[in-house]
C-alpha cells in the first residue's frame, strides 16, 4: 500500500515540477517581448544605421583662399569644394566646419544623385593647416540624414590662392 501511495506522490511531484518549469519559461518569454517592445520603442521613428559621409559623398575641385604663415602653414579664409552624393539622393544636408562664418548657408534640403553642390565655407577666424607631404588637410563634418562623419579634405598647393 505505501508503494502505492508513494508512486503517486513521486508522479505528482513530477507533474508540479514540469508544470513550473511552463510556467517559468512562459514568464521568461513575455518578460523578453517586453523589453524588446521597450527598446524598440526607445529608438527614433525612421532611424537606421548611416553610411560613412566619405562613403556616400564625393568631393571634387577642392581649393581655397588662404594666406601663407610659413613655408609649411596656411591659414584659410575660404573653402571651396563640390559636393556629389554617389550613394544615392542626399537630404538634408549640413556641413560644418570649426570656424565657419555662415553656418546657415551650408544646408542643403535635398541633393540629387550624381548632381554636383558648389560649397564656399567662409571663415570668421582663419583655419590654419599645416602641410602634410604635399598637401594641406582640412577636416569638415557633414551630416545628412542618409550619412554622416568627418572628412579631411587635402588641399594642393596648386589649388590654393594666396592673398599677399
Amino acid at each position: 500500500m505505501k508503494t502505492k501511495r508513494s508512486k503517486r506522490l513521486k508522479k505528482f511531484k513530477r507533474v508540479i515540477s514540469k508544470e513550473i518549469l511552463a510556467i517559468m519559461l512562459m514568464a521568461f518569454l513575455i518578460l523578453a517581448v517586453i523589453v524588446g517592445i521597450i527598446v524598440y520603442q526607445q529608438l527614433p521613428k525612421g532611424s537606421k544605421i548611416k553610411k560613412a559621409a566619405n562613403e556616400h559623398f564625393q568631393f571634387l575641385d577642392t581649393s581655397a583662399l588662404a594666406e601663407r604663415v610659413s613655408e609649411k602653414v596656411i591659414r584659410i579664409n575660404y573653402l571651396f569644394f563640390k559636393l556629389v552624393p554617389v550613394g544615392g539622393d542626399a537630404h538634408n544636408v549640413v556641413i560644418f566646419a570649426e570656424g565657419m562664418a555662415n553656418p546657415e548657408n551650408c544646408y542643403y534640403s535635398e541633393i540629387k544623385n550624381g548632381t554636383e553642390q558648389n560649397v564656399e565655407i567662409q571663415f570668421y577666424s582663419p583655419i590654419q593647416s599645416v602641410k602634410q607631404g604635399d598637401v594641406y588637410p582640412i577636416t569638415i563634418r557633414i551630416r545628412s540624414n542618409e550619412a554622416e562623419g568627418y572628412v579631411t579634405l587635402h588641399l594642393k598647393e596648386e589649388n590654393i590662392i594666396f592673398s599677399p
